[in-house]
């Protein structure tokens, strides 16, 4: 008996030595397959910046790189285009149109059969036998393998798999809508960006002329002075007015540097790119009311019909919640091919077996699980018809905003082009009278504030009257790359 005992504790031994052997083998091989750590990490990011970072010192230097340079000439009509292929979060969200149609194949599988292949081998130490008397039976063998082929067949789910491929059908609609949405979204940008470039050369343009109407008052005024004519004090005044519009013309020049790169940001091209915008900032009246602008909003604006779609597809989660109230019927067949025979331990050799069947499962008592759940799709399904509503309220509140922007922008526009004139033959008529001795130099200085100011508002009221027609277009949901109707 102890003899026995000490023979199983040696076996034991052994077994676990071998256990920890395999364990060993088995982490050499995770070492060896390159386990990553935090530092391998870190490394792989640490080089991922540098590389983006050499791709920004070769664009720089005016090396070819996968972003786009763009030079020379640049239409607004051309930039919209650029932005349609090379903004970034357009093209991130194009992905979207890909999960969609992954989400309805994935629906539609829960309705298709399931076909599964399965292979096995097992070792065993020993194998069981039967002792009977001078035969002993052996119960299987060392090696054991099997293959087996399972087919499965959902027959009946409570409606949860109707439910599912509608849901992802919807959501393949929706996402259609979300890239709509992003594309006017860089529409809007895109255009709004390239407008306040334009705005910005306009102010830089008024600034350069008056640096030319200031410099050739200083020259008149040093001229008076030189006849003494003229005072020290007029002298040092043209001269100080010299310097703010210099330093006016610096700040504008600046501000048009950075609406240039903002754009340029927008289009997806490279900050490098060199271009001469060929646009103009112009008045273009609009002819719109209210109920037009509102039927064509509640029609085609993408957040309308994305909150639309989003109670549709919520009222299919909430079918797919009830399902858990019906049973569930499969339907399978399995075919397995082993050896020894499935069918006898004691036959050690190839054969294959096979069964049929259907199985139901019924919840007769889920502890209220389907019933919480459905309540809370049912919540959600109400959360999502009152952010319709509010959708709603809020693309009313926008249409009427960007027809009152309008109207604002067609009465500035006209009075500040009047007050242009004006002005213009305002300052005309000072400085004539200056060189003459009629006029002082304080009212040649005013009238070439008046001037600048004039100028600067006149093409402030074209930016926005061009601004408020593009809020207008967002407003409901018409805008469209070229090409389509709406930028020329």
């Amino acid at each position: 008996m102890m003899a026995r005992e000490r023979d199983g504790i040696r076996r034991g031994w052994f077994g676990w030595r071998k256990a920890a052997g395999a364990g060993a083998i088995a982490c050499c091989a995770l070492v060896a397959c390159g386990c990553p750590g935090a530092a391998d990490f870190s490394a792989a990011v640490s080089a991922n910046r540098d590389a983006a970072f050499e791709a920004w010192r070769r664009a720089h230097a005016g090396e070819p790189t996968d972003q786009p340079t763009v030079k020379g000439d640049l239409s607004l009509a051309s930039a919209q285009l650029l932005a349609m292929g090379n903004n970034k979060q357009l093209r991130a969200i194009l992905e979207e149109k890909n999960i969609a149609e992954g989400q309805v194949t994935e629906a539609w599988s829960e309705a298709l059969p399931k076909l599964t292949f399965t292979g096995a081998y097992q070792r065993l130490d020993r194998v069981a036998g039967l002792d009977a008397g001078p035969v002993t039976v052996t119960m299987g063998d060392k090696d054991n393998y099997s293959l087996g082929l399972m087919l499965s067949q959902p027959i009946f789910r409570g409606g949860a798999i109707g439910a599912g491929i509608r849901a992802a059908t919807l959501y393949q609609i929706l996402a259609d809508e979300q890239v709509r949405g992003v594309v006017q979204s860089v529409l809007y940008e895109t255009r709004k960006a390239y407008y306040g470039v334009l705005l910005s050369q306009e102010l830089v343009k008024v600034s350069e002329d008056d640096l030319q109407r200031v410099r050739r008052h200083l020259a008149d005024v040093e001229k008076k002075r030189a006849q003494e004519v003229a005072t020290e004090f007029d002298a040092l005044r043209a001269r100080v007015e010299v310097s703010n519009v210099e330093a006016e013309l610096i700040e504008r020049q600046n501000a048009l540097r950075l609406a240039g790169t903002s754009l340029l940001k927008t289009l997806g091209v490279s900050q490098e790119s060199r271009v001469t915008f060929t646009d103009r900032l112009v008045h273009e009246p609009v002819q719109a009311d209210m109920a037009s602008a509102v039927s064509e909003a509640f029609r085609q604006r993408p957040e309308l019909l994305q909150a639309e779609l989003g109670v549709k597809l919520q009222g299919e989660a909430v079918a797919a919640a009830r399902a858990g109230w019906w049973p569930t019927v499969d339907a399978y067949f399995s075919e397995t091919y082993a050896r020894p025979d499935p069918h006898s331990m004691t036959n050690i050799a190839w054969d294959d077996a096979w069964n049929a069947g259907a199985t139901v499962s019924w919840p007769i008592f889920d502890g209220f699980r389907t019933a919480g759940r459905v309540r809370q799709e049912n919540a959600r399904l109400r959360k999502q018809r009152i952010g319709l509503l509010d959708t709603e309220e809020l693309v009313l509140l926008e249409v009427r905003q960007a027809l009152l922007s309008i109207e604002d922008a067609e009465k500035l526009v006209r009075s500040q082009s009047a007050n242009r004139e004006q002005a213009r033959e305002g300052l005309r008529l000072a400085e004539v009278g200056y060189r003459e001795g009629v006029t002082t130099e304080v009212e040649v200085l005013d009238a070439r504030q008046a001037l600048s100011t004039t100028q600067a508002l006149y093409f402030k009221a074209l930016h926005s009257h061009m601004t408020a027609r593009l809020l207008l277009e967002r407003a409901t949901g018409s805008l469209e790359p070229p090409g389509k109707g709406v930028e020329k």
